[in-house]
């Protein structure tokens, strides 16, 4: 019987728990992109909880990008010494934490606001060596893991969406030469660092061809796959069946890969979520808002055998690009 508490593994890592923590944006940080004393004890609080893996808010691949005001800048001549503190924070209290790294709007090659389909073999060569750089200075600030935000409306999930595109090239078609920029930037990684490769990735309209996309992944270098939908997180407030969608697609993949799957987001309950995991082969749930309203609830659930977050999924946060509870 599975429990949420009981150091599950996960890739290589024994983890405290079977809860990892997705950030989102981060509106604390200065104009100069400087981590404030807030950021690092916040970070101080998720490290000594029982969260199992940490991954950090948006790091944006490009500035001037659609949320760059609300995320940290992967180019900003501080971020590996700043960030090197972050992780320190995080090693000191045994807790593995990631890098959240992407871009929506793709403004490569001085032209801007380019779609799927207008990308040249260059443009894509330059996003591929962009991540891979991105990578290097992840791996040097002493994260255990990159999560390729390949998910929601980010532009990667775009690149991999059959309706999104529609290229007669190596890169569009059917769904391995959708996938072919992503795992080509999975292996550029892996050859590179020794880091993680935790793909956040969407449940698409099509769910024969997202469990195909997400096996691609896997097949090619993937180290764990983490399941969202594309309108995440608001959609969970139209009702239980679609979060129903996402768990039963979430098992159905689970069974089909060798790797670890994280259903993201949706559950903040510990009755629940121990119910779901000991009647699915997931093993693993991402949360996100509920470390907003409280980053250490963990260690309450964990010493009561029960608990439910406090956070009201009134979705203030997201709206307002806040990485604190504005019901406070």
């Amino acid at each position: 019987m599975k429990n949420i508490f009981d150091n599950p593994q996960f890739g290589d890592f024994t983890l405290r728990s079977r809860i990892l923590r997705t950030g989102l944006w981060e509106s604390q940080n200065e104009s100069s992109k400087n981590l404030t004393s807030e950021i690092y004890e916040r970070y101080e609080k998720l490290a000594k909880s029982e969260v199992g893996i940490i991954t950090t808010e948006l790091i944006s691949m490009y500035d001037h990008d659609r949320f760059s005001d609300y995320s940290h800048y992967i180019n900003c001549p501080s971020f590996i010494r700043q960030f090197r503190e972050v992780t320190d924070i995080a090693h000191k209290h045994h807790t593995p934490i990631f890098a959240q790294i992407g871009f929506i709007n793709c403004n490569v090659n001085g032209k801007q606001m380019m779609e799927v389909n207008d990308l040249t073999l260059e443009d894509i060569r330059t996003i591929q060596a962009d991540y891979v750089m991105a990578a290097k200075k992840i791996s040097f600030a002493g994260f255990d893991g990159i999560m390729l935000n390949a998910g929601n409306n980010y532009f990667l999930s775009r690149v991999m969406d059959p309706f999104e595109n529609t290229r007669r090239d190596d890169y569009g078609g059917n769904t391995y030469n959708r996938t072919r920029m992503v795992t080509e930037i999975i292996k550029l990684i892996q050859k590179t660092t020794n880091l993680h490769i935790h793909c956040r990735v969407n449940l698409y309209q099509d769910k024969n061809d997202s469990l195909e996309i997400c096996r691609t992944l896997a097949e090619n270098g993937a180290d764990s796959l983490q399941i969202t939908k594309f309108l995440s997180p608001q959609y969970f407030r139209k009702g239980q069946t679609n979060q129903n969608m996402l768990v039963g697609f979430a098992d159905r993949l689970a069974k089909s890969v060798d790797v670890p799957v994280v259903l993201g987001g949706g559950l903040a309950d510990y009755g629940r979520i121990s119910d779901m995991l000991n009647s699915t082969s997931i093993d693993f749930v991402s949360m996100q808002r509920p470390f907003v309203k409280d980053p250490t609830f963990l260690t309450s659930w964990k010493e009561a055998g029960d608990g439910k977050s406090e956070c009201r999924t009134c979705n203030n946060c997201y709206w307002k690009k806040q990485s604190v509870c504005l019901i406070e």
